[in-house]
């Protein structure tokens, strides 16, 4: 019998084999004596076959939860439990931590049931919220660890493939050169989003609705938040004023994809935004409101229409963190202080990203230590 610690929890997990099967879980205890008793009645218990349920239904929702229960104490386990949120159907709100709905699976279906037209679904879904490949790939690689979960507890499993289904599809996490706005572009694209601004298919600025004048003046306001903070599109559209401190020119951000939070200051323009969106507030709750007054929604297509009329190509809302995070690094500002300010969950990501940006100025910083 086999008891073993893990490096990122402080229970106790079994490890042993039964009938050709691995078994590794949390004991959900640091008492090793009764993580113990717990091991030695588990493997009583699947000896007995009361474990192994040859060929026995199980629904999508309780596979969800053998398999996050599996995943105690694992680096991985706050992405796995957004993938299992996603997966039935809901998202939790960044700020107020209320589920949204997303496109999900039925939860209560047998797992067995799930078919390949499923993936094709929600893999169209997903494209449709904006999510990019590798996001997608994630998810159909949690999908696979459902497949491994059950197979391991002697369910019933569906005849799917999700990494097939990935190379089918022809679903890819190549690394791409980073696509970030140069110092040219960024102006056009500012002077496109300018809210006076005479717009083909728009009225003059002088004839425009209050509703049409608070439009352009949102796209361009959330623009502006986007390329100063380098922030996720949620992060920003799901900001709330009590996130805002105006008179230390600082936010408070809730990065709900990674799980902690980041105080960033304000740039002079950025300050300048949310100065004047304080004295005209559309909603007490929310900086970006949509027109119920609720955060604001997806929407690009203002955004869109800038980009294309300014000349600009590849480029989407998340470029501009991208954009952010280039100066930075290009400017001098270590991987680490980047890291932070992103919001990103480790150094390492930054690293992957970014660091090939700057490797002229690495050498030249490495050159003037050596020089003294």
């Amino acid at each position: 019998m086999s008891l073993v610690r893990h490096a990122k929890s402080p229970f106790w997990y079994m490890s042993f084999m039964v009938s050709g099967k691995s078994i590794f879980r949390s004991t959900k205890t640091n008492n090793k004596a009764l993580a113990q008793k717990i091991e030695n009645e588990t493997r009583k218990q699947m000896v007995e076959g009361i474990h192994f349920k040859k060929n026995e239904h199980i629904s999508l929702q309780d596979i969800i939860k053998e398999f996050i229960d599996s995943r105690q104490g694992t680096k991985s386990l706050r992405k796995d439990e957004v993938y299992a949120r996603k997966l039935l159907g809901f998202k939790t709100h960044n700020v107020t931590r209320k589920p949204v709905a997303v496109y999900g699976l039925d939860a209560t279906m047998n797992f067995d049931e799930l078919k390949t037209k499923d993936l094709f679904r929600l893999l169209s879904a997903r494209k449709r919220e904006g999510m990019s490949s590798s996001t997608i790939i994630q998810e159909l690689l949690f999908i696979n660890g459902l497949l491994k979960t059950a197979k391991q507890l002697g369910y019933m499993v569906p005849d799917i493939n999700p990494c097939e289904f990935k190379k089918e599809h022809k679903l890819k996490t190549a690394k791409k050169a980073i696509r970030y706005l140069s110092a040219d572009e960024e102006t056009r694209l500012i002077a496109e989003l300018e809210p006076k601004k005479d717009v083909k298919g728009w009225l003059p600025y002088s004839e425009r609705t209050d509703e049409q004048r608070r439009q352009r003046q949102d796209t361009y306001d959330f623009v502006i938040a986007l390329l100063d903070t380098g922030a996720r599109y949620t992060e920003v559209s799901e900001i709330e004023w009590t996130q805002i401190n105006l008179n230390q020119k600082m936010i408070r951000l809730v990065r709900g994809k990674v799980g902690n939070e980041s105080t960033l200051y304000m740039t002079d323009r950025l300050y300048e935004v949310l100065l004047r969106r304080s004295l005209n507030k559309d909603s007490k709750q929310f900086v970006f409101t949509s027109k119920d007054g609720t955060a604001r929604n997806y929407s690009p297509r203002a955004l869109q229409t800038a980009i294309k009329n300014a000349g600009i190509k590849d480029c989407t809302f998340h470029t501009m963190r991208k954009t952010l995070a280039s100066k930075l690094v290009r400017a001098g500002l270590s991987i680490s202080d980047v890291s932070v300010i992103l919001g990103h969950s480790t150094v390492a990501t930054t690293q992957n990203y970014y660091a090939s940006l700057s490797p002229a100025e690495s050498s030249k910083r490495a050159v003037a230590l050596l020089n003294v």
